[in-house]
Order: C-alpha cells, then sequence, then structure tokens
C-alpha cells in the first residue's frame, strides 16, 4: 500500500513539474512572437526567417481579387514583370515592423518596371492600419478575412511571408519573417 501511494505522489510531482515547463515555453513563444524576433507567425507559433512554405520554382496560382482600391487582380497582372508579393496577418506584429523593409524594396522594384502586391489576412483587415499602411508603400494591396484563400492559393502559411515572382510567374526567392527579407537582395 505504501508503495502504491508514494508511487502515485511521484506521478503526480512529474505531472505538475510537466506543466510547469510546458507553461514557461509557452510564454516564451509568445515573447518572441510579440517581438518578432521569432521571424514570422504561423497560426500562433513563432517560425524562423529561414522557413518558407512558398518554394523557389512555384508558380504563380490562378487567382481573381479585389484590391483595396477596386480593381480586379488576377495572375495575369503580375506576370511580364517582377513581382514581390507579400503576405501580412493582423495578428502578427512582425508584420508592422515588416512594412519599412517592403517599402524599400517596393520603391526599387517600382523603378525597374516591377510591381508589388501585399496580401493582409484578418477579419476587417481592410480597415486596418496595416493595409493603410501597405497601401501607402505597396503597388497593390488586397485584403482577405480569416479564411485566408488567397494565402492558401499561394502557400503562404507564415506571417509576415514574401516571394519574389520572376516575369514568367514562376518563384525565384521567397522566405518567411523580417530576418529573411531583410537578408533578401534589394530588387537591382
Amino acid at each position: 500500500m505504501i508503495f502504491a501511494v508514494v508511487g502515485l505522489v511521484l506521478v503526480g510531482v512529474i505531472s505538475v513539474l510537466n506543466l510547469a515547463i510546458l507553461l514557461v515555453v509557452l510564454r516564451r513563444w509568445r515573447e518572441l512572437e510579440a517581438s518578432g524576433a521569432g521571424g514570422g507567425h504561423s497560426h500562433g507559433f513563432p517560425t524562423t526567417g529561414a522557413i518558407s512554405s512558398i518554394r523557389t520554382g512555384d508558380r504563380l496560382p490562378d487567382f481573381s481579387a479585389r484590391a483595396l482600391d477596386g480593381t480586379v487582380v488576377t495572375e495575369r497582372t503580375l506576370l511580364d514583370k517582377e513581382t514581390l508579393v507579400g503576405f501580412f496577418s493582423l495578428t502578427c506584429k512582425a508584420c508592422v515592423d515588416a512594412v519599412p523593409l517592403f517599402a524599400g524594396h517596393a520603391e526599387r522594384l517600382r523603378a525597374d518596371g516591377g510591381t508589388t502586391l501585399a496580401i493582409v489576412h484578418g477579419d476587417d483587415s481592410a480597415d486596418s492600419e496595416l493595409a493603410a499602411m501597405l497601401r501607402e508603400v505597396m503597388d497593390i494591396v488586397i485584403a482577405e478575412d480569416s479564411e485566408a484563400e488567397l494565402s492558401k492559393r499561394y502557400g503562404a502559411k507564415h506571417y509576415p511571408s514574401h516571394a519574389w515572382y520572376g516575369p514568367d510567374g514562376v518563384v525565384t526567392t521567397a522566405g518567411a519573417g523580417v530576418s529573411a527579407l531583410r537578408a533578401q537582395p534589394v530588387a537591382s
């Protein structure tokens, strides 16, 4: 009988210790996510800057969407020129921090005849401060609701993410997180 009681107490102590470790890890993930140091954002968990669900060689997906300025945008809108596509989420602090980096890339790309597209994910994203910031620096801004249909078509799962498409509509480079965007050479 004494062994059963000791065993139960030991299992209880181990369970409490396990729970404490789990809570510390979750709190650290949230801190990294809030600071943007985790690189990106994927369904509440930070991701590293090197991970991207969009891969080199992927093609522009077929799509049709209405931009915030009312124009209809399709994949054909983006063909025949270099294009930078950025994926942003309203729940991602690092996405706000990434806007100035996208602005620098967008300015150079635009000067060379390229274009930029920002896709903002989240309910009421069209009226968000993030969408307003992006409208000032990106050529095309599309808002999508929490279903993220357009982001899913592209294969974007992490926020912020980006993909450079060549004139042929094929990804030349892609990345997730602010650090990945910093590592990208500015369009020439």
